[in-house]
């Protein structure tokens, strides 16, 4: 079992758990502050929330994650060459992220269906 640490504490429940409260974490945090607050480097006081945060972690925990930060992030300064940009690129592995972004939103749920809606409408 992975037990991740974070500014939020031990996840000691198996990594993809964690994951999803993370994912949780960045919809509640850029439901209101948009594109900006999604993309933006997080804090290590855990004060922002962000796919930036955690070292690019959730960029490169899915294809479907690594596709929403290619394609929402890429325009945001400060993105490219962040762990997370770095991460998701080498997770898609070449794959165009709209293409992989509008396959994984037919099955996504949870707050990976709440960003794709946000940040990607009409995929």
């Amino acid at each position: 079992m992975l037990v991740l640490t974070t500014s939020f504490g031990f996840f000691s429940t198996p990594a993809q758990a964690g994951i999803t409260d993370q994912l949780t974490q960045v919809y509640q945090s850029a439901k209101s502050g948009g594109k900006e607050a999604l993309c933006r480097k997080g804090s290590f006081t855990g004060a922002e929330v962000s796919l930036r945060s955690f070292d690019g972690l959730l960029c490169s925990s899915s294809s479907t994650i690594a596709a929403l930060s290619q394609y929402a992030c890429n325009s945001v300064a400060g993105f490219a060459g962040s762990s997370c940009d770095v991460k998701g690129k080498q997770t898609l592995g070449g794959a165009d992220p709209k293409t992989v972004l509008k396959e994984k939103a037919k099955s996504a749920t949870g707050a990976t269906k709440d960003l794709i809606t946000q940040f990607a409408p009409g995929l």
